[in-house]
């Protein structure tokens, strides 16, 4: 691709999650003014099958424009784990073997149905990992297909909200969406360790509880005194712990940048 491409090229970044489907056109790695939409999806039961077809459905009525697409999805649908180190994270087939093993240890066999995929962290570091239901992940690359679009990566949201502030070096975040919320800790600008839980609309103290937890489990955090917090959930909280400094986010769509996932 010539360097006129890479500035010009337009990129649809899309958030699918359980009650909506976010987007914004990125062109030159910017978001274009007033090209950002919101898509309610009415979805009870939080199904992803539910909202692949609301995707579905956009694409079909913006279909004039054969524009590529970043998408990332809903940390509800993406189970996060931090890998040790294994020499068989060189060979591709060998990766994944060694992947699933360590996500059926963790989310029992049902994790042999997911689709892995590891960052690529220096040589002899653990990786942050990745697993999404591989009918999903097929879906939104069949859907995209289907309308002539270029799917130029399918990510977690965590991915996208890690980048978005990785520049300012925060020691540690929190990532707060519908129902789901993710705390991390980062060193030498990649994400160190990291947990998550469900919430409820009143996420604030739940928020700081589910830090002080945490805490227990790895005292280091002691020495954590500000977390960014990226609020994704459409759920304003009337007072936050001072630890938590937000980070203005117009939507999900718009944490979109250059893709880490494939």
């Amino acid at each position: 691709m010539s360097l006129i491409e890479r500035v010009t090229r337009a990129t649809v970044c899309l958030h699918l999650a359980p009650h909506g489907l976010d987007g914004v056109l990125r062109r030159a790695g910017r978001p274009v003014a007033d090209s950002a939409f919101h898509v309610p999806i009415l979805n009870p039961d939080a199904s992803w099958e539910v909202a692949l077809a609301s995707l579905r459905g956009w694409l079909e009525q913006h279909n004039e424009k054969k524009l590529p697409l970043a998408v990332s999805l809903a940390s509800r649908w993406c189970a996060m784990l931090m890998v040790p180190w294994s020499g068989a994270l060189l060979d591709r087939a060998s990766a994944q073997r060694f992947l699933h093993s360590q996500f059926a240890a963790v989310y029992g066999d049902g994790a042999r149905a997911w689709r892995l995929a590891a960052d690529d962290a220096p040589y002899g570091k653990p990786r942050l990992a990745c697993g999404i239901d591989a009918a999903l992940l097929q879906g939104v690359q069949d859907a995209a297909a289907a309308h002539g679009r270029r799917c130029l990566s399918i990510e977690p949201v965590v991915g996208p909200a890690w980048r978005s502030i990785a520049g300012s070096k925060p020691a540690a975040f929190a990532l707060v969406e519908g129902g789901r919320l993710l705390l991390a800790t980062s060193s030498g600008g990649r994400i160190a360790a990291l947990h998550s839980q469900s919430c409820g609309p009143a996420w604030g103290d739940e928020l700081d509880r589910a830090w002080r937890r945490w805490n227990l489990r790895a005292p280091q955090l002691d020495a954590i005194e500000h977390v960014a917090l990226l609020d994704l959930s459409g759920e304003p909280q009337d007072a936050l712990p001072a630890r938590f400094q937000p980070v203005a986010v117009a939507s999900a769509a718009h944490l979109m940048r250059e893709a880490a996932w494939a």
